[in-house]
């Protein structure tokens, strides 16, 4: 989208008419998949993570477990 005040476009035009918008597309989808991942880690990290870096992979696991756990069939 234009602006008046200039040749200014919205976050992503660019990137989307020079990719052919599915490689853009999937650059959203993993973005959000990996935020919803750091979203259930959160909680996770305040209670367990005791300043180890083998406790940050283990929860980061967990968090990947647990997405996909919600996105099953119940």
């Amino acid at each position: 989208m234009k602006t008046e005040s200039g040749m200014k476009y919205e976050h992503g035009y660019e990137e989307e008419k020079t990719s052919s918008g599915a490689v853009y597309e999937l650059g959203v989808k993993t973005s959000k998949h990996h935020k919803a991942i750091r979203n259930i880690a959160e909680p996770l990290m305040k209670k367990h993570w005791h300043g180890k870096v083998t406790n940050l992979h283990r929860i980061y696991r967990v968090a990947e477990y647990l997405f996909k756990r919600q996105k099953r069939a119940k």
